[in-house]
């Protein structure tokens, strides 16, 4: 199996993340994020939904590579996956998976234990969705002479600028989400069920062209139409669209667990009505102004300032982020968890950081979304995708 990455590349983050172990003062970093294992290892098989983790030490000559810990059905994949020598794949027995007998992080402990880190300062990542609290307690109950340090975010932040190959997997995706949003436009009419339009995206994100597949997206498509056009992420149903219906789509592409996010409107009638074409004029505007401020040296909140003063003028308001920081992800997720674009952020925009600037506006009874993914280059910025932003009419 093809890695995604040359093996160059993962030791060169491998070493990215020793030197901010090292300036952290910490020994030992547990990576619990599937995002951030497959961004270190190239890890990517569907076995996170059990204890699921990677190991890196901050001596690269005693430890040179990481090493992956997970289900023993899975190890296999990873050895097939990962970028490491097979003896790195460690693996902990069935008889700990979703049991109260056992807890896979005795088995974590084990691996510090013959790391000769039992007693060492280790990092781990608080906030993650993947380590519970009986995780973490386990685990501190098997390294009782071991201290642990918050290194929440260490690799999220090492992920914000992307490397060539990472952009044009995240141009692929673009492709995708490009194609998942046509096929959703296609098919959307009177009658259709909401689950049909989604059904028909996600066929096309999994299968968009003979040149190459998607992955499953970080985060789940969204259409926003009839009663829960309102609100910003609802769960889709088999309620049928109807004439005069105002539907937002937020749907994405995602070529080796890199996504592109993509949001578009449609009206389904014969006319726009005035105050949604008003609307997504102010938010075209927006979206302009944004662009415009988009560049290496300004920090995060001034994208965020250019939006607001075009809301201001307009007398509209949108108290959430414009954006955020997106890459390889994960369900349920497809954010970095770093930059967000709002107005306390202060974060320096870099060549090679990529946005998902996304202006949502939901009104009482309806909603519009509209959005770009986008790269800063040295000069400026670049939208990867390339679709039209107006309100798509269809009757």
């Amino acid at each position: 199996m093809s890695l995604p990455f040359t093996k160059q590349e993962y030791a060169e983050r491998a070493e990215r993340v020793r030197d901010r172990l090292r300036a952290a003062g910490m020994d030992a970093l547990l990576v619990s994020d599937p995002a951030n294992i497959y961004w270190l290892t190239g890890a990517q098989d569907w076995c996170f939904y059990t204890p699921q983790f990677v190991v890196i030490a901050a001596d690269a000559k005693r430890h040179p590579e990481p090493y992956w810990i997970g289900r023993a059905m899975d190890a296999s994949g990873a050895r097939l996956s990962c970028w490491m020598r097979p003896g790195q794949i460690r693996s902990y027995p069935e008889s700990c998976v979703q049991t109260s007998r056992a807890h896979p992080s005795l088995y974590v402990g084990r691996l510090f234990d013959e790391l000769e880190l039992s007693d060492a300062a280790i990092g781990y990542e608080s906030d993650s969705y993947y380590l519970s609290p009986r995780s973490f307690a386990q685990l501190r109950h098997a390294l009782p002479n071991a201290s642990f340090h918050d290194a929440d975010l260490l690799i999220n932040w090492l992920r914000a600028i992307k490397s060539e190959r990472e952009i044009s997997y995240m141009r692929q995706a673009a492709a995708i989400a490009q194609a998942a949003m046509q096929a959703a436009y296609d098919i959307i009419a009177p009658g259709v069920r909401q689950c049909d339009v989604i059904a028909a995206a996600l066929k096309t994100q999994i299968s968009p062209n003979t040149s190459f597949g998607g992955d499953m997206t970080g985060l789940s498509p969204i259409i926003l139409a009839g009663e829960k056009a309102c609100t910003a992420h609802p769960a889709w149903t088999d309620e049928p669209l109807h004439d005069n219906q105002t539907i937002a789509l937020e749907l994405g592409g995602c070529r080796r667990r890199y996504n592109c996010g993509l949001a578009r409107t449609v009206h389904i009638g014969k006319a726009v009505p005035d105050l949604v074409r008003r609307t997504s004029d102010a938010v075209r505007e927006g979206m302009d102004a944004v662009l415009s401020a988009a560049r290496p040296g300004v920090v995060a909140r001034d994208l965020h300032t250019a939006w607001q003063r075009v809301l201001t003028r307009h007398g509209l308001s949108k108290e959430s982020r414009i954006g955020y920081s997106i890459g390889a992800g994960f369900c349920p997720d497809w954010g970095e968890h770093t930059i967000s674009l709002r107005q306390e952020d202060t974060t320096e925009l870099q060549a090679g950081m990529t946005f998902h600037v996304i202006l949502g506006m939901w009104q009482d009874d309806w909603g519009m979304e509209l959005s770009e993914t986008i790269l800063i280059t040295p000069d400026g910025v670049e939208c990867l995708t390339e679709f039209d932003r107006g309100i798509f009419l269809k009757h």
